[in-house]
């Protein structure tokens, strides 16, 4: 590799394993890991080496660049060419930086996003500029920009064991695998934990993995004056279930953020800064952030999380259970969409159009943009395990390098998933069904790994926890702002062209009423949506000073 140049941004997790085979000494950094992985291996380094991240290498014998970002998540990476210049960064502002490019807004992406679809990987949210999906390899020659995939979940091997629990025993050893990782350079870490099977599992192994070692976990909780109201299948604070997980590990301590004062949109300038667009679930953005600020502040230097476990680990079985409508789910899987949302809503008496409840748009401007015939199907109309798990993994992995970019650079904390941990995922995808669901109990795997790990209030909860269940009081108090907000947002023809605007407004004033589900995901979903958007593009435009 004399003379080639490397750039290495992210993390590999086989650091041990690779510096053995590759006789490198323990001081040697990620970046020589990969760099003598790829000399070993050429472009079988890329799966050889687990972790997440991206690479840029200039490879001067053939003048040409070469691209590169793990499987599953990676930082992003941006690319801008012509045929004599190549502008590649981690953050697409860097690009228009330069002065060399202009900086314009990809509306068809901002159409997508607001419907919930982020399945078009390659594309950036500035016209000119693309994006390297995750598991790709990109080269840039003189001749143009040729895109790679050499990884893909869904061709990952069957998995069969003669035992039940060997099944337990597989995935239990690889979690401890994807923990140790996790852990490795790290002095204090910290969890983001709530009363959930994936956060509390990885707090766990955590714990066992480094016996009589102070582990901290971060729960949020509602802020005081919340006025408590969840539903029959949900509960809105976790303390009870954190508590409980704290009497069975001493050197856990736990502390409970209610993240007060904050909104959905705290500290959304410096997201639109390092993540580069609007980030996805703002609704939830508040607490994120406050765990990450407490973590920081308490010295910690990491913060571990369970993000991707309901993909992997403690996937409930979805497209897989039988019962006695299976039959005619089948013939539903099988009808146009279009004829399966009106019989939805012959059957419900309510509307279920998206853009009368969870997307913000008007339903002229979604046409215009063809947003639903850009977007992949439903869970619901799925047609296997494997595809939902797919469309799981590629709806949050196709954003998720972003996300977690801009939140390490805003807190300066950085983030790591066990139950993203390759080998972990590409186990549990290969796995049989009835290994997740059997005789009606789902999320088999996880209850089996989990009993004795995690307390059985936890492991026996029928309900699930409510993410920012004190949402109503947060929107109530910036209310007026809000509103005026949208009103100032109607006097720009293509925010009022683009937004259902008139609808958010009316929403917003029925907040201290009580209001149906319909009313709920108005103000709880497409609200906060619209809002971050128009900001966002306020942001990049300079819009009404």
């Amino acid at each position: 590799m004399r003379g080639h140049q490397l750039l290495f941004a992210g993390y590999i997790a086989n650091r041990a394993s690779l510096r053995r085979s590759l006789e490198l000494p323990s001081t040697a950094s990620d970046a020589e890991l990969y760099a003598a992985a790829f000399a070993r291996w050429d472009d079988a380094a890329d799966l050889n080496v687990i972790g997440e991240f991206a690479t840029v290498l200039w490879q001067p014998d053939s003048q040409s660049i070469r691209l590169s970002r793990s499987p599953l998540n990676a930082p992003p990476l941006h690319i801008w060419h012509d045929h004599n210049r190549a502008i590649i960064a981690s953050i697409s502002r860097a690009i228009f930086a330069t002065g060399e490019v202009e900086q314009k807004l990809d509306r068809q992406k901002i159409a997508d996003s607001l419907f919930l679809n982020y399945g078009d990987a390659e594309r950036d949210w500035f016209e000119g500029v693309a994006r390297l999906p995750v598991g790709c390899r990109a080269i840039i020659d003189p001749d143009g920009i040729r895109i790679d995939r050499y990884y893909d979940l869904g061709d990952a091997p069957d998995v069969r064991f003669r035992r039940d629990d060997d099944y337990v025993e597989a995935a239990s050893a690889l979690f401890e695998q994807a923990t140790r990782a996790a852990l490795d350079g790290f002095s204090r870490p910290a969890v983001s934990l709530s009363g959930g099977y994936d956060s509390q599992a990885v707090a766990a192994f955590a714990l066992g993995a480094r016996p009589g070692a102070r582990l901290t976990g971060f729960t949020s909780v509602p802020e005081p004056g919340w006025d408590g109201a969840t539903s029959a299948t949900r509960f809105g604070d976790e303390r009870p279930h954190v508590a409980a997980l704290g009497s069975l590990y001493p050197d856990l301590d736990i502390r409970f953020i209610d993240a007060a004062g904050l909104s959905f949109d705290h500290l959304l300038a410096d997201f639109f800064l390092f993540g580069g667009g609007p980030p996805r679930n703002v609704i939830n953005l508040h607490w994120l952030h406050a765990i990450r600020a407490a973590a920081r502040a308490d010295g910690c230097d990491v913060l571990l999380v369970g993000t991707m476990g309901n993909a992997s680990f403690s996937f409930d079985g979805n497209g897989s259970r039988p019962n006695r409508r299976g039959p005619r789910r089948a013939i539903v899987k099988l009808m146009p969409d279009r004829l399966v949302a009106a019989i939805r809503r012959w059957r419900s008496g309510e509307p279920l159009s998206p853009y009368e409840r969870w997307c913000p748009v008007r339903a002229e401007w979604a046409e215009a943009m063809r947003v639903e015939a850009r977007s992949a199907p439903p869970p619901s109309r799925l047609r296997s395990t494997r595809d939902v798990r797919l469309a799981m993994f590629g709806n949050a992995m196709n954003e998720g390098g972003a996300i977690q970019q801009a939140m390490a650079m805003i807190h300066g904390i950085p983030q790591r998933d066990p139950t993203a941990y390759r080998p972990l995922v590409e186990f549990c995808m290969g796995i049989p069904d009835d290994q997740f669901v059997r005789n009606g109990q789902m999320r088999l795997l996880a209850k089996r790994m989990l009993r004795g790990k995690v307390p059985d209030m936890v492991l026996d909860e029928t309900r699930r926890g409510l993410q920012s269940a004190d949402w109503r009081l947060r929107l109530a108090r910036n209310a007026p702002e809000l509103k005026a907000e949208l009103l100032r947002l109607a006097d720009d023809p293509e925010m009022a062209a683009m937004l259902a605007l008139d609808g958010l407004v009316a929403a917003l004033d029925r907040i201290g009423t009580s209001s149906d589900a319909t009313q709920e995901q108005r103000l709880k979903l497409a609200l906060p949506r619209a809002l971050t958007t128009a900001r966002f593009i306020t942001f990049v435009e300079g819009r009404n000073g």
